[in-house]
């Protein structure tokens, strides 16, 4: 009874000094004032510049990037551009680009602009992508002649995320748009020599592509029979967490801003830099990046600030601690009169 009791002594003590260290600490945001960074950069009507040509060049998420930039930081646009964004944004022009687009994306799992990005995404969901791809670079694969690693291994893990069952209360769009994000970066050229490497590297560790020896490629209702051998043959730990940062970067902003922030990416640090921006600077993100570039990542930071009062409630953390374990130790293991 009196060891437990000396037990419940600490843990509450251990507790309740947590909790006041952890209140202590107050975090600083070392950053300048990137409103005034954006409207320096902006002068001379240069969203608006950006703006109009992205949309002469038909390059309509573009042209958003910026206009989004702009309602960000609060940049007021000139009347002419105001009207020529309304222009291309009626009704009926945007059912025009979409319904082509979405096709094209769906079937070819190619993606030039947003609506190809769904088409292309949506193709995955509904399993047909994962299929395509693997039936396509599987087969070469089978037959030793190059094909692509990373476009074959996330299909492959992007298929075992579709069979699985446990996946399909919320953990499945984390994961499945992950995959799908980094498959239209790759086919679309905005992945890094570096990363490209690193995902691979992370591939090879999350999927035995030996499987597909012992499944039939002919065709994709074939292959679909098999789905099951291709699941057993994916472990997601290695590239899971590549696959959280890359929903929190969607969820801040958008499946296709996500994919084009992909170019930014060198290594598994420069996605993290990216997920914690967006979750500040949301739709904003792409639009900041495109105009400061990585540098971004050293004006936006967040540190902990070493206070006197924090100082001393460390060391008094330190010190009480060392105080209530040599306590218990005196309790349990003391000599006894």
């Amino acid at each position: 009874m009196k060891k437990l009791l000396a037990l419940l002594i600490f843990a509450s003590a251990m507790f309740i000094f947590y909790t006041y260290f952890k209140k202590s600490i107050s975090y600083n945001y070392k950053e300048p004032n990137i409103e005034q960074l954006v409207k320096a950069k902006s002068q001379d009507n240069y969203l608006d510049k950006e703006i109009v040509a992205a949309i002469k060049a038909k390059k309509f998420d573009d042209a958003k990037v910026y206009e989004d930039l702009a309602k960000e930081f609060n940049i007021t646009l000139l009347p002419q551009t105001k009207e020529l964004i309304a222009k291309e944004n009626t009704t009926a022009k945007k059912i025009k680009r979409g319904a082509k687009n979405f096709f094209n994306g769906f079937i070819s799992g190619k993606a030039n602009n947003g609506v190809e990005v769904a088409g292309a995404v949506a193709s995955d969901f509904t399993i047909y992508g994962d299929l395509r791809d693997i039936t396509v670079e599987g087969k070469k694969y089978i037959d030793d002649k190059p094909y692509d690693k990373l476009i074959l291994g996330l299909s492959m893990a992007g298929l075992a995320l579709s069979a699985s069952q446990f996946v399909t209360l919320g953990s499945s769009s984390t994961l499945k748009v992950g995959a799908s994000t980094l498959k239209v970066a790759k086919r679309e050229k905005l992945l890094s020599k570096n990363f490209t490497k690193i995902l691979s590297e992370r591939v090879g560790k999350t999927v035995d592509f030996k499987a597909l020896k012992r499944v039939k490629l002919g065709s994709i209702s074939e292959l679909k029979r098999s789905s099951k051998i291709i699941k057993n043959s994916v472990h997601l730990a290695p590239i899971k967490p590549i696959f959280k940062n890359l929903k929190t970067i969607e969820k801040s902003t958008s499946i296709s801003d996500t994919i084009h922030l992909m170019k930014y990416v060198d290594n598994t640090k420069d996605l993290k830099n990216i997920a914690k921006l967006s979750k500040r600077y949301k739709g904003a993100t792409r639009g900041l990046l495109k105009i400061f570039g990585k540098n971004i990542f050293r004006l936006v930071k967040v540190g902990v600030k070493w206070t006197t009062p924090l100082i001393i409630s460390v060391a008094g953390f330190i010190l009480s601690a060392f105080g209530f374990i040599y306590t218990l130790f005196s309790i349990l293991f003391g000599k006894r009169k």
